[in-house]
Parts: C-alpha cells; sequence; structure tokens
C-alpha cells in the first residue's frame, strides 16, 4: 500500500517515462494512460469494483478521481463504516490487482491445457505466454 501511495508502482506512465517504445494506455480499458490513479480509481474496471465495495460498506455508490480524495476518505471518521474497516478494504482493493492478474494467468492456462487437442487451442499457449513478464 505504502508503494501505491508515494506512487511507486511500475504502471506503464512510470515505465515509459524510462523506454519511450512502451505503450501508455491502460491494459484494462485501453482508453487512458495507465498510471497510478487511473488505474486503481479511474479505471472502468477499478470503478466497478469501488462502486461494490462502497455499496457493501453502506455508503451509496460513488467514485474517487484522486488518490487524495481517497486517502481522505481513509482518514475522516464518519458513522457508515469503521475507519478500520474501510482502511482494511482499501489495502485489500490496491493489493488484489497482482492477485487477480495472478489469478486470470492461471485460469488461462488451465482451460487452454485442458483443450489443448483441440484445434482452435492448439497454439494458444504460445500466443498467452509470448509477452509474458
Amino acid at each position: 500500500m505504502w508503494v501505491a501511495n508515494y506512487d511507486r508502482l511500475p504502471t506503464r506512465c512510470r515505465l515509459a517515462a524510462w523506454d519511450t517504445s512502451i505503450v501508455k494506455t491502460c491494459l484494462l480499458c485501453g482508453h487512458y494512460d495507465e498510471s497510478r490513479d487511473h488505474l486503481f480509481l479511474r479505471c472502468s474496471f477499478s470503478e466497478h469494483i469501488w462502486k461494490e465495495i462502497t455499496v457493501r460498506l453502506g455508503y451509496r455508490p460513488f467514485y474517487f478521481h484522486t488518490w487524495t480524495a481517497l486517502i481522505a476518505w481513509l482518514d475522516v471518521g464518519d458513522t457508515t463504516s469503521p475507519l478500520t474497516l474501510r482502511r482494511l478494504v482499501a489495502q485489500a482493493t490496491i493489493y488484489s490487482s497482482p492477485c487477480l492478474c495472478k489469478d486470470i494467468d492461471r485460469l488461462l492456462r488451465n482451460i487452454i491445457l485442458a483443450r489443448k487437442n483441440r484445434s482452435k487451442f492448439g497454439c494458444l499457449m504460445q500466443v498467452w505466454l509470448k509477452h509474458t513478464v
């Protein structure tokens, strides 16, 4: 969480600052530059997650459009949801992105392996692993 808070995550915008051949657009939506704020707060994928989380915490759905707004929400006390629970949810949400990607990767590998003898699936594993980092 502290790496995200200090904006030190290896987002595409940060990586492109070192290597201009890196495409900066978001891997999830493909529309905007992949910055920390976009990836965790503004991307349609993350907005859906935050909508579900805020409702689950007892709030009407709302979105954070800046990291500062998220941090301010994590520091203010209110009667809707306990501060500790909000902080745990925020940390889990920020942490879940790499875990989710790992789960998706594992799921796709399993699906491809289970169907490897079918003609449409024969070369999919090679294509899937081609750009693995």
